[in-house]
């Protein structure tokens, strides 16, 4: 169960006090354009978690940036890069409610 350990860092005092969560949506579902996608999403070291959604956008991005600025520099010279991209919306955390470190115990069976 238990798949690997690390270390909790503090995201602020490493220099990328900015978490956004990127929501994208894609032009195409074709295999092709899912795949490219998803590869390249695995390369971009800001890119922290990426999740398949349900709805109305196709992923869902946590990301650091070191500020505003880097965050733009982000999706100008990373992200509108990756072909295939039919729209992106961005929200910025203002803070965290909780963060938890593990799973929740499961219950008696």
């Amino acid at each position: 169960m238990i798949r690997g350990y690390t270390a909790i860092v503090d995201q602020k005092a490493y220099g990328y006090p900015l978490t956004v969560f990127t929501r994208i949506s894609l032009a195409r579902h074709d295999t092709e354009t899912v795949t490219s996608f998803e590869r390249r999403v695995r390369e971009i070291d800001e890119i922290l978690d990426c999740f398949v959604l349900t709805g109305q956008r196709d992923y869902q991005l946590r990301v650091v940036a070191a500020s505003l600025e880097d965050y733009e520099r982000f999706m100008r010279e990373t992200l509108h890069t990756i072909p295939g991209i039919g729209s992106i919306d961005t929200s910025f955390a203002f803070g965290v409610v909780k963060q938890a470190p593990s799973l929740p115990a499961l219950p008696p069976r």
